[in-house]
C-alpha cells in the first residue's frame, strides 16, 4: 500500500501543483483511530520556491464505528489556520480518491504524541495536568472563534435548535443502527428530549475533544486532532465529553479545575445543569458509535475484528448516563 500511496501521491500533486513533486517515506502512523488511517509523506515541491513538507496523510477508512466525510475536517483546520486554536495547517484535500483510490487529505506534521499512557503514571501526572490546562484553555479559544467562516462547511444552527439537533441526528443514529431494541437507550433518549438546554452561544464544537484526539510533547499541547465529528452548536458538548472515564486526565487535574481554565479564558461561566445533559448526551452518543461499529462488523462492510463487540461497551455507556439522570432528578 505505501508504494500505491507514494506513486499515487507524487503523480496527484504534480499535477495539481504545475511542479515536480517527490514524495518518500511513505509509512503507516500507529493509531488505534477509525474514521482516518495515517500515514506519514515526506513531500519534497520543486520549482521556483523548493520546499520539503513532513506530512500526515488522513485517509478515509472502510466502514466502522462512524458515518462521516473529509469535507468538514479538513475546510475547518483550514478556517483555522492563523487563529490561536493548536492545529495543524491544512494542505490538500482528495475527496474523490483520484490519487491512489481512497479518498485523503492531509496536513503538516505537528511535533508530539497522542499516547494517553501518562495519564494512568503517577510520575507524569504534574505534566499531564499542565496539559489538561492548556487543552481546556485550547477549547475555550476554539469556542471563542468567530463561526462565520465555518458556516460554508458546517451546518448552521441557532442556540435554541443546537442541543435539538444533535439529539436528532444520534437518536437517527440509534434507530437505524441499533440491533436489538436496548429500552435503556430508549428511556435516556426520551429524557434528554424533555430537557433541552439553550447553547450559551454558538460555537465550532470539536465532537470529539479528550486525550487521545491532541498531540503533548513534554509539558505542552501542540495540536488538537480527530475532528471528524466537527459541527456548530454547543460549546458544552465538548466539555461533557472531555472528563469521560474512558479518557479522562481526572487523576492529574479534576474536572473543576479544567472548568477553571477553561472558564477564564472564556470569559463565561459554565453552566452545570447544561453540562449534566451534555454528560448524559454524551453517554448516549458514545453507545450509538458502538452499536454502528457493531452493525458494519456484522454486516461485513469492515473486517476490523475490533468492531466484532463493541456493543458490549453499551451497557456500561447506559449505566453512566442513568447514573448521571438519577443525580439529576
Amino acid at each position: 500500500m505505501s508504494e500505491v500511496i507514494r506513486t499515487g501521491l507524487e503523480t496527484y500533486l504534480s499535477v495539481r501543483l504545475g511542479v515536480p513533486v517527490v514524495v518518500t517515506g511513505v509509512a503507516p502512523i500507529s493509531s488505534v483511530g477509525n474514521a482516518r488511517d495515517p500515514w506519514a509523506a515526506t513531500i519534497d515541491i520543486g520549482g521556483a520556491r523548493p520546499e520539503r513538507i513532513e506530512a500526515v496523510l488522513l485517509v478515509k477508512a472502510e466502514a466502522g464505528q462512524l458515518e462521516t466525510t473529509l469535507g468538514p475536517e479538513f475546510h475547518t483546520l483550514a478556517a483555522l489556520d492563523g487563529s490561536d486554536v493548536p492545529a495543524p495547517r491544512a494542505l490538500w484535500l482528495d475527496e474523490e480518491g483520484a490519487a491512489f483510490g481512497r479518498p485523503f487529505f492531509a496536513t503538516e506534521r505537528v511535533a508530539g504524541s497522542a499516547d494517553t499512557a501518562p495519564l494512568r503514571r503517577p510520575e507524569d501526572a504534574e505534566r499531564m495536568a499542565a496539559v489538561a490546562v492548556q487543552l481546556a484553555r485550547a477549547a475555550a479559544r476554539l469556542h471563542c472563534v468567530d463561526v462565520g467562516p465555518f458556516e460554508a462547511h458546517l451546518a448552521p444552527t441557532a442556540p435554541a435548535s443546537a442541543a435539538d439537533a444533535q439529539l436528532a441526528h444520534w437518536a437517527e443514529l440509534f434507530e437505524r443502527q441499533r440491533l436489538e431494541p436496548h429500552p435503556a437507550l430508549t428511556y435516556v433518549i426520551a429524557w434528554l428530549e424533555g430537557r433541552r438546554p439553550v447553547a450559551p452561544r454558538v460555537s465550532v464544537v470539536h465532537g470529539d475533544l479528550r486525550f487521545g484526539n491532541l498531540l503533548h510533547h513534554g509539558d505542552r499541547l501542540t495540536a488538537l486532532l480527530d475532528g471528524e465529528m466537527v459541527h456548530l452548536g454547543d460549546p458544552t458538548e465538548d466539555l461533557g465529553w472531555v472528563y469521560r472515564d474512558l479518557w479522562s486526565p481526572a487523576q492529574a487535574l479534576p474536572f473543576e479545575a479544567f472548568l477553571d481554565a477553561y472558564e477564564e479564558v472564556a470569559e463565561r461561566a459554565v453552566d452545570r445543569v447544561a453540562l449534566r445533559w451534555w454528560q448524559v448526551f454524551n453517554e448516549v452518543k458514545h453507545s450509538v458509535i458502538s452499536l454502528t461499529a457493531t452493525r458494519s462488523f456484522a454486516e461485513r462492510t469492515t473486517q476490523a475484528l475490533r468492531h466484532a463487540n463493541r456493543s458490549a461497551t453499551v451497557p456500561g455507556f447506559v449505566r453512566r448516563a442513568l447514573e448521571l439522570v438519577e443525580d439529576a432528578c
